[in-house]
């Protein structure tokens, strides 16, 4: 019997070694089931929250310095992490590592065995120590909305129309419609049209300076041309006076471009003008015609601004349509002057495009538009002076923009 209880003693002296044993080493587990959160605090002035975790990627957010961020992981260079926006809206995404550093705060449950019971705090206390961190951030961007202000280099490609005033180029051709209507005492049909119109196309690269400032080294190029044909009766006769004005230019231009927010820009430069214009005139009356036909080239400094929305397509191509006012007045225009008859008398003169008034009367004189060797000193010739080609105007252009 006695052995029996000894036996019972000792199976019970075991399970209660047993049984500490089990509770002392469940009490630490318990304590780590619960990982301690990660935190994450930006340590920049300023860090980007991207789509991806790619520096090309989208940037969705940006924080500002002192930001904490909450962690979800992290794939190689970048940390995935969450915040709330101003809105209230979790958004999610990528941080690189360098713009962070890591937090791992005290669990609630430490400091409440570390510390000691605290007297109530006054109202204002409470309200500072129940105030958390504020993310104070500029509007979020939608993760579909591109902010091209933040690509550090774009190239684009455009294309549209162009206006332009045209200058002594229109000037001439209606001056010598008017003159022949002078002299033929003729009635007219038709009226001079003049060139105002030309499509535009063009390209540039653009270098990030600032976060809203670009850098941008571009070239376009335009033509545009207008024939017009009047026709001058007189009794039996019949004149057909046919003309031609034309331009042509290719403006290289160095501009800033300043975005006040990430859809809208403005942008100012200067361009430089490699530009051409000819004339051509043309006359006939039954078998007999005379045809003037004349190129010239000049290069000039002109001022260009505008205003363009930008929309992305995807974080690496966005579309864009840009209005443009141009300032280029040019002269100094050099080239040659050929003119021919149905006869088969032909000749050339190389010189400077000149305008000029030609007087028919004390009265009446008209602007004409001719290559010369020199200045114009005949008589019936008033006030010589070397042509001004306005290419002033403006360009309404629509495109892409890629984004590196």
């Amino acid at each position: 019997m006695k052995l029996i209880i000894r036996k019972s003693q000792g199976r019970i002296i075991l399970f209660s070694i047993l049984t500490a044993f089990f509770l002392s080493s469940m009490t630490p587990l318990q304590g780590q089931e619960k990982e301690v959160p990660l935190k994450l605090k930006v340590v920049t002035e300023q860090a980007n929250i991207r789509l991806k975790p790619d520096i090309g990627s989208t940037i969705i957010y940006q924080v500002p310095l002192g930001t904490f961020l909450e962690y979800l992981g992290k794939e190689g260079d970048w940390y995935k992490v969450q915040l709330k926006s101003e809105e209230g809206e979790t958004v999610t995404g990528y941080v690189h590592e360098s713009l962070i550093t890591t937090i791992r705060p005290i669990p609630q449950e430490a400091l409440a065995k570390e510390e000691p019971v605290k007297e109530e705090a006054s109202p204002k206390e409470r309200e500072t120590e129940s105030e958390e961190p504020q993310i104070i951030s500029p509007p979020p961007v939608e993760p579909t909305q591109f902010k091209s202000s933040l690509s550090p280099v774009q190239i684009s490609f455009s294309g549209g129309g162009n206006f332009f005033f045209g200058g002594d180029l229109n000037k001439g051709a209606q001056g010598l419609a008017d003159l022949y209507e002078d002299i033929l005492s003729a009635q007219r049909n038709g009226e001079f049209r003049p060139a105002h119109l030309s499509y535009i196309a063009g390209g540039e690269l653009i270098i990030r300076l600032h976060p809203s400032v670009f850098l941008g080294i571009g070239v376009d190029y335009f033509k545009g041309k207008k024939e017009s044909q009047v026709e001058f009766i007189r009794g039996p006769a019949s004149y057909v006076f046919t003309t031609c004005p034309k331009i042509q230019a290719i403006p290289i231009k160095l501009m800033i471009s300043y975005f006040p927010v990430p859809s809208f820009y403005i942008k100012s430069g200067i361009e430089y003008y490699f530009a051409q214009c000819t004339y051509y005139y043309h006359i006939q009356a039954d078998d007999f015609w005379e045809n003037w036909e004349g190129k010239s080239n000049a290069q000039e400094l002109g001022l260009m601004g505008g205003l363009g929305i930008v929309q992305n397509v995807s974080s690496h191509l966005s579309v864009f349509l840009e209005g443009i006012g141009r300032y280029a007045r040019i002269r100094g225009f050099k080239g040659t002057n050929y003119f021919e008859d149905s006869t088969g008398f032909s000749s050339s003169e190389e010189g400077t495009l000149y305008i000029y008034q030609g007087q028919i009367s004390e009265e009446k004189s008209y602007p004409l538009l001719f290559i010369r060797k020199k200045r114009p000193a005949e008589a019936g010739v008033l006030n010589p002076a070397p042509a001004m080609i306005d290419l002033s105007g403006f360009s309404l252009t629509a495109g892409i923009r890629i984004h590196f």
